[in-house]
């Protein structure tokens, strides 16, 4: 994995001020054999130009991230990797590389370097930006959702969800290897970081994103809560996100004057440090059947209500995701 991140910083077109590995690895929201590693390299310089966070908007930002990929993607190839694939739409991000080492498909995402000079040591990896675009959300001024600035504040979401009870994460883990194991092939392009925010956000709706030992039946009610939240997103359109606290995240007032960027969207779910991103928007060629994936929630509902232990560990949707994570 460090030959291929080594690899991309030393890219002679593209100076790199940091990389940091995201994603559910760097989140510990990982599902066992099913994950792979997001590492976002942030740049503030390429070829001859230093670049501003605008440079990485509009159509010319498209042109700079797609030039950024190609030359990466050939430097890394020029180095013997093999399997270098570049990704325009990936599951998360946009204009990504995958690379396969060690068996683990590892995605490398160039993104803009926000903080610099004395900022960066002040307000720490992301801090100042997410300050500087949650004053901008409380102004309304944002009419859209940019796949760079959510690229930008990756390190933040990343400290949001570390912070969270690893028995909460449990549950996180558990609906996404639900997905992935048991419905993903009739169901497919549901993006996983959408099931973890979803749970999380059902554990905060029931006071349960930090359990204390006097609640052995925590996992279970936030797998209930989890499941109805998701129906609810789907059947009643209501709105999902996460309160990440007032260091990184946003109030749920400051995500409702976001509406007119996702109002349109059959199904939302915010993404925890940027109100105008939903995680369920449609991606090109990626189309959701919401519907089919509400009545699997109902229905494992069901059963973990009204039905046995051993019909939930044998029989039931969720039996394969439980081998696995309960698995030595």
């Amino acid at each position: 994995m460090g030959c291929a991140c080594g690899a991309a910083v030393e890219v002679v077109s593209t100076q790199v001020h940091r990389a940091h590995i995201g994603g559910s690895f760097g989140r510990r929201t990982l599902v066992s054999g099913a994950f792979d590693v997001d590492v976002l390299m942030f740049v503030f310089a390429y070829g001859d130009r230093t670049l501003t966070y605008q440079d990485w908007t509009g159509e010319a930002g498209e042109r700079l991230q797609r030039d950024m990929q190609r030359a990466v993607a050939a430097y890394l190839r020029a180095q013997g990797l093999r399997d270098v694939v570049e990704v325009e739409y990936g599951t998360h991000y946009k204009h990504c590389i995958n690379v396969k080492v060690h068996g683990v498909d590892m995605d490398i995402k160039m993104a803009a370097n926000v903080l610099q000079g004395a900022w960066a040591s002040r307000a720490g990896a992301g801090g100042w930006y997410r300050r500087r675009v949650a004053c901008m959300h409380a102004a309304q001024q944002l009419t859209d959702a940019d796949p760079a600035r959510e690229a930008a504040l990756a390190e933040s979401l990343t400290k949001a969800v570390k912070a969270i009870s690893d028995r909460v994460k449990f549950v996180a883990r558990l609906v996404k290897c639900w997905y992935k194991g048991s419905l993903a092939v009739r169901i497919p392009h549901v993006p996983s970081v959408l099931l973890e925010v979803l749970t999380l956000a059902a554990a905060q709706s029931k006071g349960l994103l930090s359990p204390s030992k006097k609640s052995p039946g925590a996992e279970v009610a936030v797998l209930v809560a989890a499941l109805e939240l998701l129906d609810a997103a789907v059947s009643r359109r209501e709105v999902v996100l996460l309160e990440a606290g007032p260091v990184w995240g946003y109030t749920r007032q400051q995500a409702l004057g976001c509406a007119h960027v996702w109002d349109a969207d059959p199904v939302v779910v915010l993404h925890p440090i940027d109100p105008t991103c939903n995680l369920a928007a449609a991606a090109p060629g990626r189309a959701v059947d919401w519907g089919a994936l509400a009545a699997e929630a109902r229905a494992l509902r069901r059963v973990v209500r009204e039905q046995s232990m051993l019909d939930l560990v044998t029989g039931s949707s969720l039996a394969r995701a439980i081998k696995v994570q309960l698995a030595p």
